[in-house]
């Protein structure tokens, strides 16, 4: 098996590799070739990430299962080549007409139809758009319900992460870089994490196709905003027969992957055979010991 750093190596030469500057070949029409460099040409792409769901699902933690509930299995695990360009080209053609997304790659025009959003990540078309709130969810007391101990002394006007119990830690990480990505400090929720928060641990179903389609018109609309889901679009392209030959792409490597590296970032640890804060007392001393046992340890530690 190759090492990491020949991995490190082979991906930063596949993300240099440079195509001809004529963007002729991505965009026909004049004026969208001027929207394009103006706006698009060198807007940041969001870092990709992914996760094994049977890591967390065989150390202990709950929340998988809300992922099954929600059909988020495949999304929240996809992984793939991403091809920057395309995807700056797909943003910068991005558009709404009857409620559905619309966009041109290469002169293929591409529908997000509910056959894609099914045939790619396995989504049912079904559910309500949660982040866009809750009449009868106060924002406060499910934040609250997320915290190791409610009644500690915070500022409750800024939802931090950092007090939240393991499961609802790693769902708002993965909320905030795969489900709703953005720039920001991922250790602070926004209003919409909160309520989707709420709807995973209410067994709400969510329609996801309305929270990923509301993320990708946020990113068009704000100028700042870098760009989201870019192995989604990537596969998007895929299915529709985008010609990706000559064009420039890159692997996404192992950082790319939501693992023990963040659980220890979080201030977890592995004792024993499950996963703890490090501040927490040990429920059990013989667990602790056997947590040095190699017969204990995963490939990730």
């Amino acid at each position: 098996m190759a090492s990491s750093s020949t991995s490190r190596k082979r991906v930063k030469c596949m993300a240099t590799k440079q195509r001809d500057p004529d963007i002729d070949g991505w965009i026909s029409d004049c004026a969208a070739q001027e929207h394009f460099n103006e706006s698009f040409r060198n807007r940041k792409i969001i870092n990709h990430k992914h996760v094994e769901i049977s890591f967390f699902r065989n150390h202990g933690f709950t929340f998988p299962e809300l992922i099954s509930h929600q059909h988020l299995d495949t999304f929240v695990q996809l992984t793939s080549d991403i091809y920057p360009d395309l995807v700056r080209v797909f943003y910068a053609n991005l558009a709404c007409q009857d409620d559905l997304l619309i966009s041109r790659v290469k002169g293929v025009d591409i529908y997000l139809t509910t056959d894609v959003w099914t045939d790619i990540v396995g989504f049912r078309i079904s559910g309500i758009p949660a982040h866009r709130g809750f009449p009868a969810a106060n924002r406060l007391d499910v934040y609250q319900g997320c915290l190791r101990d409610p009644k500690a002394k915070r500022d409750y006007s800024i939802f931090r992460a950092g007090g939240m119990k393991k499961d609802e830690r790693v769902l708002a990480f993965l909320t905030a870089w795969i489900l709703v990505p953005r720039n920001g400090n991922h250790a602070q929720l926004t209003t919409e994490d909160v309520f989707l928060l709420h709807a995973f641990k209410s067994n709400v179903l969510v329609d996801w196709s309305e929270v990923i389609s509301d993320t990708m018109q946020k990113a068009i609309k704000l100028p700042n905003y870098p760009l989201p889901y870019a192995v989604f679009v990537c596969k998007i392209l895929e299915l529709y027969k985008v010609d990706f030959s000559g064009e420039a792409s890159y692997t996404p490597n192992h950082t790319s992957l939501i693992g023990a590296n963040v659980l220890h970032h979080m201030g977890m640890s592995f004792k024993g055979n499950a996963w703890r804060f490090k501040d927490e007392p040990d429920s059990d001393p013989e667990d602790t010991a056997d947590a040095s046992s190699p017969a204990t340890r995963t490939r990730y530690e």
